[in-house]
């Protein structure tokens, strides 16, 4: 017979990194008696304040305990055995317009874990959960033209640099940024349209200016000026694609929910004749899907658009219907000194960045590119695919579910991790 003690949550790290999985169990329970935990938090935007919340149902094993890396719950925000399925299963269930609270984009994520059980909650613990680790130094750049913010990880010895850039979202995309640092890199998340003096949309973005980035982190004391990665999200995987074709120092990239096909400027859906490129370089637009409008489908779109509905998926498959004009703007991929990793969820309702991806893998084959290159694709995964352990939405707009989007998610982010990792010590050994 079990000897009760007060239930309580116990985890195994009350902080922690938000890429990092942590132990969740309830101890101290009545043997076979069902309990709810529940995770909440409380969110801030520039423009609402929101409540998030998941729950799952357990039945206490014999000893009392409920472990939640390896109990599937009865019912639930999630349905399988996962540990860190309340965090990815959180949904806003309450919103509210914020009035004066200040938004700091990398602020720690608290939550409070309860632990109910007929209808009262028995316990509560308080976590915290961090964008980037103590020996990182989160330092905005606005210098020689740059509009970034460098992470720097402390530390006695040169260390590799990484260059991120983010999508369609514009500004500054510095989520992940602190988690690489935090793995032993120096990285400079790298705004290009959307802030500042840069260009209000992504359009005509010249590649110089990934040149200047690449230069002034380089020239960094801190920085192993042997070798250069680069990290491009959505549409900023064109970016880093173009980046890795026109310069040589870049030995590593990683696209991630991108496109090996590069495609027109995002501007407002409208019947003007001709799209404008996003990228240039030398003043000349780089080749892209397409300089003609598809004035029926834009007009469509624009509709669509306007009662909530996803148009990308159509909008994009328009502009590469033609195969001379989709052959013409496959990014050359194989004229780079890079290694090349590409990362898709084959459920994205944004584009088919999978089969735009393959693109770029018969260009190497068929060039023999002498560094490695691989694909990922993740079935059921939609366009969220990225680090793990956040709220996955799943919805029209980003594809797939939350469940495969979640753990494909684990799986991108660690082979993303041991991809720069290698590709720095195979250049630099």
């Amino acid at each position: 017979m079990s000897i009760l003690n007060e239930p309580k949550i116990v985890v195994d790290s009350q902080v922690s990194l938000i890429d990092c999985p942590i132990e969740i169990q309830a101890r101290g329970l009545h043997p076979t008696k069902e309990y709810t935990i529940r995770l909440k938090r409380r969110s801030i935007t520039q423009k609402a304040v929101k409540y998030w919340e998941s729950k799952a149902v357990f039945c206490a094993d014999y000893n009392g305990l409920i472990s939640l890396n390896e109990q599937a719950p009865l019912s639930g925000s999630y349905s399988i055995k996962d540990g860190m399925g309340l965090f990815w299963s959180l949904e806003v269930v309450k919103t509210h317009e914020n009035v004066n609270e200040p938004y700091h984009m990398l602020a720690p994520h608290k939550f409070i874990i309860s632990l109910e059980h007929d209808g009262k909650i028995v316990d509560e613990k308080q976590i915290t959960r961090l964008w980037y680790s103590s020996d990182v130094v989160r330092i905005p750049v606005r210098e020689e033209g740059i509009v970034g913010t460098y992470f720097q990880h402390k530390s006695d010895k040169k260390l590799p640099g990484i260059i991120v850039v983010g999508g369609s979202e514009g500004g500054i995309y510095e989520f992940l940024d602190g988690l690489l640092a935090s793995k032993g890199f120096n990285v400079l998340a790298l705004g290009y349209f959307g802030i500042e003096k840069l260009p209000n949309s992504l359009a005509n973005i010249p590649l110089e200016y990934v040149q200047k980035a690449i230069h002034w982190l380089k020239a960094r004391n801190e920085v192993d000026d042997r070798w250069l990665g680069i990290h491009g999200t959505s549409r900023g995987g064109e970016l880093a694609l173009w980046s890795a074709s026109l310069f040589p120092d870049i030995k590593a990239t990683v696209s991630l929910n991108g496109s090996a096909v590069s495609f027109s400027g995002i501007v407002p859906w409208s019947d003007d004749a001709n799209l404008p490129p996003a990228w240039t370089y030398k003043n000349k637009p780089l080749p892209y899907a397409s300089k003609k409008n598809p004035v029926e489908v834009a007009l469509k779109c624009k509709q669509m658009w306007y009662k909530n509905q996803n148009p990308l998926t159509i909008w994009y498959q328009t502009l590469i219907s033609d195969q001379t004009i989709l052959d013409e703007a496959i990014i050359p991929v194989e004229k780079s000194n890079s290694s090349f990793l590409f990362i898709s969820g084959e459920d994205d309702a944004n584009f088919d960045s999978a089969s735009l991806n393959q693109e770029a893998i018969k260009r190497l084959k068929t060039h023999k590119h002498p560094y490695p290159y691989e694909k990922l694709v993740y079935s059921g995964a939609g366009h969220e695919v990225g680090f793990p352990y956040i709220p996955i939405l799943a919805n029209s707009w980003t594809g797939g579910t939350k469940q495969q989007t979640a753990h494909a998610s684990q799986k991108a982010w660690k082979r993303t991790i041991e991809f720069f990792k290698e590709s720095y010590h195979s250049a630099t050994m």
